[in-house]
């Protein structure tokens, strides 16, 4: 029998369980609970969760090795691995008919730069108040692959 590693059952914008393995400066080595979503395959992969990449960036920096939550991924590369972020309330993602995710999406799909501010004011009306989720958006349109995008456009 061929053994297909897991990471190819791996999906941006998919939850998932994961506990944490190692904390560091810059981010949290963190082992993904895979048991039922890859059966047959082995039951934990590694991610990281960068602390510039996620939000919440303060309760992920109060995480202790062993601690268990939930993240969401926003980068799958077999060669680079993985990268969590912490999940976006589900409030702001369904916010005015689901404003955040359609803007999130259309910036995704079309490479619209211009829009990421308009997504920052649209996530801001949502009831976000993280001031570095808001700035990411607001300061720098040339990132139209930003992690922020794929996780408001993505997450299940």
């Amino acid at each position: 029998m061929e053994h297909i590693p897991a990471i190819h059952a791996a999906r941006v914008g998919m939850r998932y369980p994961a506990r944490v393995v190692n904390t560091m400066p810059f981010g949290l080595s963190l082992s993904l609970d895979l048991t039922n979503l890859a059966p047959g395959r082995s039951p934990a992969l590694p991610a990281l969760l960068l602390f510039g990449r996620t939000v919440g960036t303060d309760r992920a920096r109060a995480f202790v090795v062993e601690q268990r939550t939930e993240i969401v991924l926003i980068e799958v590369d077999s060669a680079a691995g993985l990268v969590a972020s912490l999940p976006a309330e589900p409030a702001w993602l369904a916010w005015n008919n689901g404003t955040v995710r359609q803007l999130a999406r259309r910036v995704r799909e079309t490479g619209e730069t211009v829009l990421l501010p308009v997504l920052g004011d649209a996530l801001e009306d949502a009831g976000c108040s993280d001031a570095i989720l808001l700035d990411h958006l607001r300061q720098d349109p040339s990132d139209a692959r930003s992690w922020l995008v794929e996780l408001l456009a993505t997450q299940e």
